[in-house]
């Protein structure tokens, strides 16, 4: 794993996590159904001492538990939490984005399509209380109250245009 970063950012907090190449292959194969280990290093193709490192960091950072099912010996299987859950918009979004961007129309390696009706999802992406799309130029950051001065500062000036 990388450095940690320091800043008090959501991104860089997000990255602490995720920023590796490996977490977010373990995070899908978690939402595909996979459980244990073997099949987590099967599916990625992971080095077992990573994949081990990986899923005790998932375990602890509270996105998968870890759930002891042997009868005979130690074995374990790992399962979403629901910290974990809640990054489906954010998995859809990145194949959304990876068949539109990376792939292209034609070739998409995978397709996420609604389970009853078997139809392509929407694309994710951000919204009004009201349901209208959203652009970047429409949304506006704000420090929140956990930002530091040096971020406050950076968010208010770069961001917003606004000196604190």
């Amino acid at each position: 794993m990388t450095k940690r970063h320091e800043q008090a950012c959501a991104v860089a907090g997000f990255l602490n996590i995720f920023g590796d190449a490996w977490s977010w292959l373990i995070v899908r194969e978690a939402f595909y159904g996979a459980t244990r280990f073997s099949e987590f290093q099967r599916n990625t193709g992971i080095a077992r001492n990573l994949l081990s490192q990986r899923l005790s960091m998932l375990v602890d950072e509270g996105i998968l538990r870890r759930e002891e099912v042997g009868k005979r010996g130690p074995r374990s299987e790992y399962r979403l939490t629901a910290k974990g859950e809640a990054l489906m918009p954010i998995l859809v979004t990145m194949v959304q984005w990876s068949n539109e961007h990376v792939f292209g129309a034609g070739r998409e390696p995978i397709r996420l399509l609604e389970r009853n009706s078997r139809k392509a999802l929407k694309k994710v992406e951000p919204r009004t209380a009201r349901g209208r799309a959203l652009r970047w130029p429409d949304i506006v950051a704000q420090p929140g109250p956990g930002a530091d001065k040096f971020a406050r500062a950076r968010i208010l000036e770069s961001v917003i245009g606004v000196e604190d």
